[in-house]
Order: structure tokens, then C-alpha cells, then sequence
């Protein structure tokens, strides 16, 4: 598994597509409780076209989960780090829900970085610290399984969890494998 030292943390990528080629690259930042995996279904088609660059943010997947709390500016931080450690000048961004803020954080203040980029599920501001605060506390002292309850039901209808069980299953492990103190 590829990793890349970045802005002191670990980041865990993967490359899709002909990486030396001279398609466009496509950088993709999962959601929260998430990690690169979420693009799996995505990825086949979209490296006919891109040179696909899907990383787990700091605190999910493979990607090391430093103390924190995480700012926006970090995690947009982590993306420039990338994109210099693969000698990447330019890109496309595609990001959903966290992703999508830092895609958001990117476009703003780093648009000599970024070539086009798609928001998928988020907003200039997701939530307040009466939601997140709470939501962690509980991550931290009960763990992600418990958490899952509360969160997976939003994210999935009961007809898509009953129709798709393994997926369902399969993003449901995802979640409660994610570093409880990087949540």
C-alpha cells in the first residue's frame, strides 16, 4: 500500500488509471466515517478518463490519526502535500460531505490547484458544535459500533439496507473500523 509523509501524518493513496499518462488527474476525498473505498464502484470508469487519485483523509482508513482535533485548512493542507509529493501541478476534485469542504477549502484558496471541482453532499458549513461535540464525546467513549446506530440510518434508507445487505454491511465495517479519536 502506497503512503505518502505528509504535513507530519501518513497518508495512505492509490493511483487508478495509467499514472503516467496524460489524462487529467481526479483527486477523490471521502466523507466522514468513510475512507477511499467508497469510490470503489466509480473507479473503473472514471480511470478511462482520469488518471484517478483516491486517498484516505487523516484519521480514516490506512491514513495515520495524529491527535487532533482537524481543521478544514489541514485537511486541504493534506491535499496540496499530496498532490506535491506525486509531482501532481493541477487537478480536478471531486469530494463528498468532509470531502466536499475541503474541496470547498481548495477551490477558494488554492484555485491555481485546481482545474474543476465537484461537491457531492455538503455545504460551506455542515452542522454546529452542539451536534459534533456530543457526536464525538460518544465516539470516543462508547466507540464507533455505537455510534453507527445514530449515523448508517441516515446515510441509508431501510428499503436500500434491506435490497443491498453486503454493501450495507460493507460500508457499515468501514465505519466502525474508523479511528474513533479521528472521527
Amino acid at each position: 500500500m502506497p503512503y505518502a509523509a505528509v504535513n507530519g501524518v501518513e497518508l495512505h493513496y492509490r493511483i487508478d488509471g495509467d499514472r503516467h499518462g496524460s489524462a487529467p488527474w481526479l483527486v477523490l476525498s471521502n466523507s466522514l466515517g468513510s475512507d477511499m473505498s467508497m469510490w470503489t464502484p466509480q473507479v473503473a470508469e472514471l480511470a478511462k478518463h482520469f488518471r484517478v487519485l483516491r486517498y484516505d483523509t487523516r484519521g480514516h482508513g490506512h491514513s495515520e490519526a495524529p491527535k487532533g482535533p482537524y481543521t478544514i485548512e489541514q485537511l486541504a493542507g493534506d491535499v496540496l502535500g499530496l498532490l506535491d509529493t506525486l509531482k501532481i501541478a493541477r487537478a480536478h476534485f471531486c469530494g463528498i460531505s468532509m470531502g466536499g469542504l475541503t474541496g470547498i477549502a481548495l477551490a477558494a484558496r488554492h484555485s491555481e490547484r485546481i482545474e474543476r471541482v465537484v461537491l457531492s453532499n455538503t455545504a460551506a458549513r455542515i452542522g454546529s458544535p452542539e451536534v459534533w461535540v456530543p457526536r464525538a464525546a460518544k465516539a470516543r467513549t462508547e466507540g464507533m459500533l455505537a455510534l453507527s446506530e445514530a449515523v448508517l440510518p441516515r446515510w441509508f434508507t431501510a428499503e436500500f439496507i434491506a435490497r443491498e445487505p453486503l454493501v450495507f454491511g460493507f460500508i457499515r465495517d468501514v465505519f466502525v473500523h474508523t479511528d474513533k479519536d479521528g472521527y
